[in-house]
């Protein structure tokens, strides 16, 4: 089902800032990541002369069960099902010194190096083999995305939640076909480890 929200109300329903996984049989519970999830080096993404560095984001994704369109949710009523291993390249980046484009803009150049680099379970597999045509970049506050699937509709990220203390974050994953039209049926959600790139480094594969 995709149905048309306002973005506040996507935003407050979703939880992106404040989730807090549901336990469950099959599901995905509130620090449920074993050590194999943790990937995350102990040291920090610091974002300094003016540059952000490559970012590679290994995730843990659960599809929203329980979301309802008809009401604001408390974070905590979330059900997730399955556990979905995701990752993310961000290249590196010059901080963004003018504000983001608006979403009627143009979309301003993409590094081809953007892409999704593990998605076993096909979780984008709608936009394989398209590079991604829209990134804003404003990390460490959130990273918006989007993938082409067809003329009308997108693979839809936000990178957000993100702790450069603890190198982490959480990405937000389902199809759209604009910024308050959302497929309800693929609403993906989880943590993720950030590992930093070395300079000169080659981006993974």
């Amino acid at each position: 089902m995709i149905i048309k929200m306002g973005a506040i109300t996507v935003v407050s329903a979703v939880g992106l800032s404040f989730f807090t996984f549901q336990s469950g049989p099959g599901f995905l519970p509130a620090g449920a990541l074993n050590a194999e999830d943790r990937s995350a080096p102990a040291t920090p993404a610091p974002v300094t002369r003016g540059i952000i560095p490559g970012r590679h984001l290994d995730c843990t994704l659960g599809r929203i069960a329980n979301f309802d369109p008809n009401r604001v949710q408390e974070a905590s009523e979330y059900v997730f099902e399955g556990r979905h291993k995701f990752g993310l390249f961000l290249p590196t980046t010059p901080v963004r010194t003018a504000p983001p484009p608006d979403p009627v803009d143009a979309p301003e150049p993409v590094d081809p190096q953007t892409r999704i680099v593990v998605d076993p379970d096909g979780l984008a597999r709608d936009s394989e083999g398209r590079p991604f045509n829209r990134v804003v970049d404003l990390w460490p506050e959130r990273v918006e995305m989007t993938k082409p699937i067809n003329d009308v509709a997108v693979t839809l990220l936000i990178v957000d939640g993100i702790d450069q203390a603890r190198s982490t974050a959480t990405v937000f994953l389902t199809k759209a076909n604009d910024a308050a039209t959302f497929d309800l049926k693929n609403l993906y959600y989880g943590q993720c480890g950030v590992t930093v790139s070395a300079p000169g480094k080659t981006p993974p594969p």
